[in-house]
């Protein structure tokens, strides 16, 4: 017989392990893990789930506060901390971030403690010529077990996902790049395909010559290349894929320049399974020198485009704003869904420019299912922006020098909006600007241009707007009165999520757009939350926040809510939740029947040796 001593022992053991081991098979559940930036790989950011949700908001407890640790390199050319533009990812309980100097932090989600990270040796990039000097990290992609990266000096890291491991890199992406005069540097992960892993770099006065790169996954071996603008000095050319889009050809498009520059891929890409294609916007023409020097409409800057990952080839262009002079491109994220028009379900690409326009285009043409949804404010001394074949080709940013346009260069929409199958949600900022003349710096160079900036004195404030895409009716309006700029709006249990400028984030009513709870963090906000599971399968809300821009220079925090007991009492799960619910009650439920076998065993033990007797 068993001592009483041991019985207890081995059931106290029994217990603990059943109520530790993380249960890893609930991360299977749907909105459990935030696997990519944008929640899915068509950037909805729109996570399913249902724990977290508008009743049970307000009942949300702060768990962990992680302090990012400070930049150790501190070069004093580069740009000011920004604090964490990354919105988390989770996955299988681990949440990884990346700071703007390179370094990938992976944490336990429950608890906020460092699992691994990986700091990128940023002092070597001081060397290399082809390095724009930013440092930025605007997104994680994760795939398979793989975490992947893309530094500042446009280096590809893939690192084991569990460990931190550096699996592989694929060095110097942005080198030897033909027809590039121009400086790069990396901001956005790589993103994988199938068999194919895509990357693109950013370059904003760099003047480098934008361009999407398809690698074979297996062998890293370049697979093809597509270019945004033609090379420095020009393409006779380049007018020739006109066709393809919505601008009339036109022969010595962008003229024969070196300057020639800029359509950079610093945008969330939308990817489609069935078509086997991929979605973005290009950045603007570089707006340094005089916009007279690049006559024409300057393709395929300015533009949503298709590309076909088989080949690399357009499939098609959409040019949002022709010969373009006030960077008013559709950055930051391109959205792949499906909505009802007419009764019946289109499958459609959507991009939301810094112009104030929603464009909505049938994913396979790429023609306007219907006109541009026009938000924010009336334009004021706007030349070019939607104007398409009836754009000035030759215009000059001298007709713009003495005026204040709206929205300004930083105006207008600057961050992924969110969908939820029906409603977008998408905010705008009313940031007005002016022109000057100066000197300016440009490939490098010191030269005569044009520098661009806010309006002195003018009120900065912003609107978030829900829109139903079906019948392009806006549901309401909510106003803030902070810049909004950078932090995704992300949308999940009825709630609408948004971080400001100033770092104050608002929960709103998804169906009302009224306010359930606002926080302020103190800090920038450049980055938005995103939503999931714990290895026991307890839902978690992550903020990031940051400096730079408000008050005193930081790296960032991540502040991380969950429910009491992981849902709310009087709340029934969704179908969503899976075994989200499974928390302390059922963790106490597996340990009860362990004691209970244990017992089991025990009794049966003694029987037997009675009988033996």
């Amino acid at each position: 017989m068993l001592p009483r001593i041991a019985v207890l022992g081995l059931t106290i053991f029994v217990v603990a392990m059943v109520t530790s081991s993380p249960i890893a098979y609930s991360q299977q559940q749907t909105g459990f893990n935030w696997f990519y930036p944008a929640y899915d790989n068509h950037n909805s950011n729109f996570n399913p789930q249902n724990v977290i949700n508008k009743d049970n908001i307000n009942r949300l407890e702060l768990k962990w506060l992680f302090q990012v640790p400070e930049d150790p390199f501190k070069i004093p050319y580069v740009a000011p901390s920004l604090g964490l533009q990354t919105s988390p990812l989770i996955v299988n309980g681990l949440l990884y971030i990346s700071t703007y100097y390179n370094r990938i932090i992976a944490l336990n989600l429950e608890t906020g403690s460092e699992v691994w990270q990986y700091q990128v040796n940023v002092s070597a990039f001081e060397g290399k010529k082809h390095w724009w000097p930013v440092l930025s990290q605007k997104d994680l992609h994760y795939q398979d077990g793989t975490l992947y990266m893309m530094a500042s000096d446009c280096t590809v890291y893939a690192f084991d996902a569990q460990t931190g491991e550096v699996q592989w890199t694929i060095p110097d992406t942005c080198v030897n790049i033909p027809g590039n005069t121009g400086r790069y540097f990396g901001e956005h992960a790589p993103v994988v395909f199938k068999d194919k892993l895509l990357v693109r770099l950013s370059t904003q006065e760099g003047g480098g010559r934008g361009f999407l790169s398809a690698y074979d996954l297996k062998t890293r071996n370049l697979l093809w290349r597509w270019y945004s603008v033609p090379p420095a000095g020009g393409d006779p050319n380049w007018h020739l894929d006109a066709v393809k889009g919505n601008i009339n050809p036109y022969p010595g498009d962008w003229g024969t320049s070196d300057l020639i520059g800029g359509g950079a891929l610093w945008t969330l890409m939308a990817l489609d399974e069935e078509d086997n294609a991929v979605y973005f916007g290009t950045g603007s023409s570089p707006d340094s020198f005089d916009a007279a020097l690049r006559p024409g409409p300057n393709l395929f800057a300015d533009s949503i485009v298709s590309i076909d990952l088989n080949t690399g080839q357009l499939r098609w262009y959409y040019q949002t704003n022709t010969h373009a002079m006030h960077g008013h491109e559709p950055g930051w994220s391109t959205m792949l869904a499906n909505i009802q028009i007419d009764g019946q379900m289109k499958k459609v690409v959507v991009a939301a420019t810094k112009n104030d326009h929603i464009y909505v285009l049938d994913a396979k043409t790429g023609k306007p299912v219907y006109e541009p949804i026009k938000i924010g404010k009336p334009y004021e001394n706007i030349i070019n922006d939607n104007a398409g074949n009836s754009a000035d080709m030759t215009a000059s940013q001298k007709q713009l020098l003495g005026k204040i346009w709206c929205p300004g260069v930083n105006g207008g929409v600057e961050h992924p909006p969110s969908f939820d199958g029906k409603i977008l949600y998408v905010a705008t900022q009313r940031v007005c600007g002016q022109i000057l003349t100066g000197p300016v710096t440009y490939k490098g160079k010191i030269m005569d241009g044009f520098v661009y900036g806010s309006a002195p004195g003018a009120r900065q404030n912003s609107s978030l707007f829900a829109i139903d895409l079906s019948s392009r009716k806006i549901k309401w309006v909510f106003e803030m009165p902070n810049r909004y700029q950078s932090a995704s709006i992300v949308t999940s249990g009825g709630v609408v999520y948004a971080i400001d400028r100033a770092g104050y984030m608002y929960a709103l009513n998804a169906e009302t757009g009224q306010l359930l709870k606002r926080w302020s963090w103190g800090g920038l906000g450049a980055a938005g939350v995103t939503i999931g599971a714990t290895a026991r399968g307890q839902m978690y809300l992550l903020a990031p926040s940051g400096g730079g821009q408000v008050g005193t220079n930081s790296a960032g925090v991540i502040v991380a809510f969950a429910l009491p007991n992981g849902v709310s009492p009087g709340t029934s799960p969704s179908p969503d939740q899976g075994l989200s619910v499974i928390g302390d009650i059922g963790l106490m439920a597996i340990a009860i029947v362990a004691v209970v076998i244990v017992l089991a065993i025990v009794m049966m033990m003694n029987s037997r040796k009675k009988k033996a007797q």
